[in-house]
């Protein structure tokens, strides 16, 4: 099969256009002929050995795909061959207090499709048939744009930080697959959403996702503006995505009992903070990580409802896959940018 891989890590340079075996379904396997993947932060990590993944080579990225059942592995019912699917990417045990008590996000041994197994920059996949969603009626390239960004969001804002119809929620990054994700999960939560962008491009494309403020960060100070905006008063909730970089702001302009949600950090881990800002203002720092198969079925409810969707700006080839990690990884991508696998 063709395949996108990494035998060693390091740069855009690392990604291999080639041959490769096919994976076999084994007992309760789905082998998936995929016709689109998507890209996400993590497949940068992954590719330059950051955050502690530790793959075998060669190893295939990616965490998100769409395609259509090729065949069945032993054991697996109520799943059918040609039936078009998407993929719901955390691999978990299903087993451990965690899965038994409905938390497979926090499932000890948990592994992320294109990170601990291989993943779907590839005409084939093999899942678990526990990880496999039906479509019916959603289409494959939509589909292939929502699961890692959409589910990661619904869990932090609705989950985790219980977003409020009357709350305010400061969103960094919102031009991006999880950003953009974020500014509309909020908005359908009823929140006034404050969102901030780079550019006057991006900062118009944001706009069109709803959000009701937008801060061009390299051009205004973003604190200053949460404030002006707020009456002095800060947000409720802070979508912190990025890290390093802005992890001072956003301590900045939560209100006090404010929350900061964080299920992320593109920019690094390393942050500091001053205790007394979390006592004296009785502030809540929250951590997020991916979701359930619960939450990737209702971001697909939600999306068949008109509720949210999934911006794709471009699509390339598999071929193509070190240009599109260069777009990523120099901030080009508006929304979702998908490889289309022929």
């Amino acid at each position: 099969m063709k395949a996108v891989f990494i035998e060693r890590n390091g740069g855009p340079e690392v990604l291999s256009y080639g041959d490769l075996n096919p994976p076999v379904p084994k007992l309760g396997e789905v082998l998936i002929k995929l016709s689109y993947a998507s890209l996400n932060h993590v497949d940068i990590w992954v590719r330059r050995g950051l955050g502690g993944y530790k793959t075998d080579f060669p190893h295939i990225l990616g965490a998100d795909g769409a395609g259509t059942i090729e065949g069945l592995g032993p054991a697996v019912e109520g799943l059918r061959e040609g039936t078009s699917v998407v993929i719901y990417p955390l691999i978990t045990d299903r087993n451990c207090r965690f899965c038994l008590n409905g938390r497979e996000d926090q499932c000890v041994n948990r592994k992320l499709l294109g990170n601990q197994v291989d993943g779907t920059y590839a005409q084939y996949v093999v899942v678990p048939a526990y990880n496999v969603i039906p479509l019916e009626g959603l289409e494959e390239e939509t589909a292939a744009a929502v699961p890692v960004t959409f589910m990661t969001a619904w869990n932090a804002l609705i989950n985790r930080a219980k977003i409020q119809p009357y709350e305010s929620v400061l969103i960094w990054g919102a031009s991006g697959g999880l950003g953009s994700a974020a500014v509309q999960i909020a908005k359908m939560a009823g929140a006034t959403v404050i969102a901030t962008a780079g550019s006057e491009e991006k900062v118009k494309f944001v706009e069109k996702l709803g959000a009701d403020y937008v801060i061009n960060y390299s051009e205004e100070d973003v604190v200053q503006r949460v404030m002006d905006i707020t009456a002095g008063q800060g947000v409720n909730c802070v979508f912190e995505n990025v890290g390093a970089a802005t992890w001072e702001k956003s301590i900045r302009c939560l209100s006090p009992t404010g929350r900061l949600i964080t299920p992320g950090a593109t920019t690094g881990k390393d942050v500091s903070l001053d205790v007394r800002d979390l006592y004296s203002r009785q502030i809540s720092l929250i951590g997020s990580y991916g979701g359930r198969k619960f939450d990737l079925l209702n971001v697909i409810s939600a999306i068949k409802r008109g509720k949210v969707r999934p911006y794709i700006t471009e699509v390339l080839p598999l071929s193509q896959v070190q240009k599109a990690h260069e777009r990523m990884e120099n901030g080009e991508v508006k929304g979702k940018l998908l490889l289309k696998i022929d």
